[in-house]
């Protein structure tokens, strides 16, 4: 399960989802600069940053969805902390431009649901960047 809470250090919304797809993406956000000297000479430059960006793909039905979205509503700009489905506590932003859900299964009759609908699906994939406390 992941946690999201918004905005750090003062809390006031906290939102759960299910654990991501398993196609979550970590990569640094660091960068490589070639310089070349008068003499020709090449340096490289390497910027370090502790930030990562991270990707994670969720399922989620329309009413965690609905409420996902409004939590993204009320809190795009801010510092967010990020428990993931490991454990791990991150701070950071959410960089996503804009938030996409897509539909991946629609609402429909089903005989073997008690109240004779299938739940709608929704798919969204979420860009953080930030650093792991």
């Amino acid at each position: 399960m992941m946690i999201f809470s918004a905005p750090h250090p003062a809390v006031t919304m906290i939102t759960k989802l299910p654990n991501p797809q398993l196609s979550d993406q970590e990569s640094l956000t660091s960068s490589v600069t070639p310089k070349r000297a008068t003499d020709g000479t090449l340096y490289t430059y390497v910027k370090k940053q502790t930030r990562r960006r991270i990707l994670w793909t969720f399922t989620l039905d329309r009413g965690k969805a609905l409420e996902f979205m409004a939590f993204v509503r009320a809190h795009a700009g801010s510092k967010i902390q990020v428990t993931d489905h490991r454990g791990d506590v991150w701070l950071g932003h959410l960089t996503n431009n804009p938030f996409e859900f897509d539909t991946t299964r629609r609402a429909a009759g089903s005989g073997s649901h008690p109240l004779g609908v299938r739940q709608e699906r929704q798919s969204i994939t979420i860009e953080f960047e930030g650093t792991k406390t």
